[in-house]
């Protein structure tokens, strides 16, 4: 059975690796509606499991609660994402299927079967589908939010250049107690009570994980709190002081945030590489759909003006001054000159970075239009005073994706219709109602 929910997914593909969990699909009851979707006990059983084979030891009603959290905010981005357009056709599809693969050194089958060997194929494919159309709808949405100044990205970049070729890289788990924009007094003093219960539990030995997802939220519910290894220079500025302070093993927190009260635990400290900046030289062409120029004519017309390159007919810099329709490229050959892929709309970057020197992408939709992008040079740089300006642009702008991302689902979930209909957290007293506002 194919629906517009995300089942069971717990991180984008292109983050976090795949994802595999129990197979059986029948028809069954209910578990939650979601606006105008509905998730089934079937998937909310099945993430339940894959949640607590990842943390043994977790109580059923916390990884269900935790599982019914992800899916829930998974099924609010997926409508709302095929809202306003985005969707993906069986050819886009494949396309992306290919990328990924390449890029994680694998098979489009081996990422097919992560979603669960025994799911018929259709399935499979709809599950990855969804999971792009989440990367990229969050993707497009936030960054448009996001704005670093001149002033911020020099003070980084200057830090940078002190720091040398070697930045502290924090592996950190976060547990975060929810918080209102607004909060009363009494709400405030229970976030508090609750704050210091947790960090009192969690410096006693507490397992970590099990009390993230206790409190867990969001579409990454499922991961328990766990964020990975994170450079200084990505860490929310609200944390850094205490965690320079910090050693393995330290419970820190709670600090405040819009999102709630944050609870950190640090698993590890490495001192590493700073990696350097790549920059590359490219050039496109682009073509925009409208009312009478549809998509699938669109990627017909840059096929055509591909082979006629690829045949030598025509030079990729007379097609783009012909047929561009990016007017700031098009007077130049199409040529965008040197640049960090960060600064490019995400499906860009990532067909960008797929490349090799000299290579012609196939065509392919971003949030402009469509394009066909020439790979000229790409260029490592790793002193000079633009390499470290354009290295602190990328690494504010990640920081603020990671922070903005979060506020952005819960602004998204908010507004959303939430009836919780299963038979089991309702027994528990979980609730996680909620009507439109």
């Amino acid at each position: 059975m194919i629906k517009t929910v995300v089942c069971g997914l717990a991180a984008v593909f292109l983050l976090t690796g795949p994802l595999s969990y129990a197979q059986e699909q029948t028809l069954d009851s209910t578990a939650a509606v979601v606006n105008n979707d509905i998730i089934l006990e079937s998937e909310l059983d099945a993430f339940q499991k894959m949640i607590q084979s990842r943390n043994p030891g977790i109580d059923a009603i916390t990884a269900r609660k935790a599982a019914l959290e992800e899916l829930i905010t998974r099924s609010v981005i997926v409508q709302q994402a095929k809202t306003q357009g985005a969707d993906l056709n069986d050819t886009q599809l494949d396309r992306a299927l290919s990328q990924v693969a390449m890029k994680n050194n694998t098979s489009p089958e081996k990422i097919l079967d992560s979603f669960g060997k025994g799911l018929p194929v259709a399935e499979k494919r709809e599950l990855f589908k969804q999971q792009v159309l989440i990367s990229e709808f969050r993707n497009s949405s936030v960054r448009s939010r996001l704005s670093a100044s001149d002033t911020e990205i020099e003070a980084l970049a200057e830090t940078l250049k002190k720091q040398g070729s070697v930045e502290p890289h924090y592996h950190l788990s976060q547990i975060v107690i929810p918080l209102s924009a607004n909060p009363t007094r009494e709400e405030y003093l229970s976030s508090q009570a609750k704050a210091r219960e947790v960090v009192s539990q969690a410096k006693k030995g507490a397992d970590f994980n099990a009390l993230a997802l206790k409190y867990a939220q969001g579409s990454n519910a499922s991961q328990a709190g766990d964020l990975g290894y994170m450079p200084e220079s990505q860490v929310p500025l609200p944390f850094v002081p205490a965690l320079t302070r910090s050693k393995a093993g330290d419970i820190i927190g709670p600090f405040r945030s819009p999102m709630g009260l944050h609870i950190l635990k640090v698993h590890d400290i490495t001192h590493d590489a700073v990696t350097p900046i790549r920059t590359y030289d490219a050039a496109h062409i682009l073509i925009k759909t409208s009312i009478i120029f549809s998509d699938e004519a669109a990627r017909a017309k840059l096929e055509a003006l591909r082979n006629e390159i690829l045949a030598g007919t025509i030079s990729f810099e007379e097609a783009a001054k012909k047929d561009s329709e990016d007017p700031g490229s098009a007077v130049d050959g199409g040529n965008l000159g040197y640049s960090v892929p960060d600064r490019y709309d995400p499906a860009f970057a990532r067909v960008l970075v797929s490349l090799n020197k000299g290579e012609i992408s196939e065509p392919f939709k971003s949030s402009f239009g469509w394009h066909i992008i020439k790979l000229k040079d790409i260029k490592v740089d790793n002193n000079s005073k633009d390499a470290y300006f354009d290295r602190a642009r990328a690494l504010i702008l990640e920081r603020k994706f990671q922070e903005e991302s979060a506020q952005w689902e819960k602004e998204l979930r908010d507004q959303a219709y939430v009836h919780v209909i299963d038979p089991a957290l309702l027994q528990a007293g979980v609730n996680l109602e909620q009507s439109k506002r």
